[in-house]
């Protein structure tokens, strides 16, 4: 046996029977682990361990062309990690009186953000005699919220006397059945 991981190519044998899976997917619930290993040999292919028996267990093997199964097990793994990885929370700033072109190219940051699953922080610093302006500061608020309706959410909103912050998450699509 040549061990890699928990899974071991069966090489030489120590175990007299074995629970395998052959190459169509059948399932044997005892099997001579000779005869398997001769059977994956006349297939070119190997015979795979993924536990070692112990006591009254059997071992569960699995004809298969090892090489190919570690490659895939390997792309899997990375994709796990790929989708695994924490998501950011990103900040964009804005002030009341923000042009309209300048509103506009801040969006489009904050969509990229949002398409690419990133949470978005809004927020949005009234200064000085600003702070009189306050429903102003919210309406243009709403504005910049409508401009990212389509790719995000608000999931929390809080308003001070000089500030107002949204958070923004990715709008997720639920599967219809």
């Amino acid at each position: 046996m040549k061990a890699i991981g928990s899974e071991f190519v069966v090489r030489y044998v120590t175990f007299p029977t074995t629970r395998l899976v052959d190459q169509n997917n059948t399932f044997h619930h005892t099997y001579n682990v000779n005869d398997a290993m001769n059977l994956a040999r006349s297939q070119g292919m190997d015979l795979v361990c993924f536990n070692r028996p112990t006591g009254n267990e059997l071992a569960f093997c699995k004809i298969l062309d090892y090489n190919k199964w570690l490659y895939s097990e390997e792309k899997r793994k990375k994709k796990e990690l790929k989708n695994s990885q924490q998501k950011e929370t990103k900040e964009m700033r804005f002030t009341p009186n923000i042009d309209i072109n300048d509103m506009g190219h801040k969006m489009r940051q904050v969509n990229e953000f949002l398409d690419a699953g990133d949470d978005v922080t809004l927020t949005m610093k009234l200064r000085g005699r600003e702070k009189a302006h306050m429903p102003e500061a919210e309406a243009k608020m709403n504005e910049i919220l409508r401009l990212s309706k389509e790719h995000g959410k608000e999931v929390f909103r809080k308003k001070h006397d000089n500030l107002i912050v949204v958070r923004l998450s990715k709008i997720t699509k639920e599967k219809e059945n």
